[in-house]
């Protein structure tokens, strides 16, 4: 059974629209950042995989800018992360990974 204080290592994949130039992406990167530093999250670190080719359009968006998060935190911190994620308007995609399931 897993205890509530338990500790994953999570992956965030973010497609971010590919509109802005790799300056704007990093003021708009940093609250989420910060948003995951705020409620506990450690380990963090931010790899930006570019823009690249949608395999489908999305939002007439045929191209996204890739962020990729790890970072390591109790479950109950992803409801509040995922929410923020979803309501941003400069987010075509998201998807949060629990990497410590076997």
């Amino acid at each position: 059974m897993k205890h509530l204080n338990q500790t994953n290592n999570y992956e965030s994949m973010v497609v971010f629209s590919s509109e802005y130039n790799e300056s704007e992406l990093r003021n708009i990167v940093y609250p989420y950042i910060q948003q995951l530093k705020k409620l506990g999250a450690l380990s963090i670190s931010v790899i930006t995989r570019g823009r690249r080719d949608l395999a489908y359009a999305i939002d007439n968006h045929k191209t996204g800018y890739f962020i990729q998060v790890y970072f390591d935190s109790s479950p109950n911190i992803l409801l509040s992360y995922q929410t923020k994620l979803n309501l941003d308007k400069n987010i075509l995609r998201s998807l949060v990974t629990n990497l410590s399931k076997k």
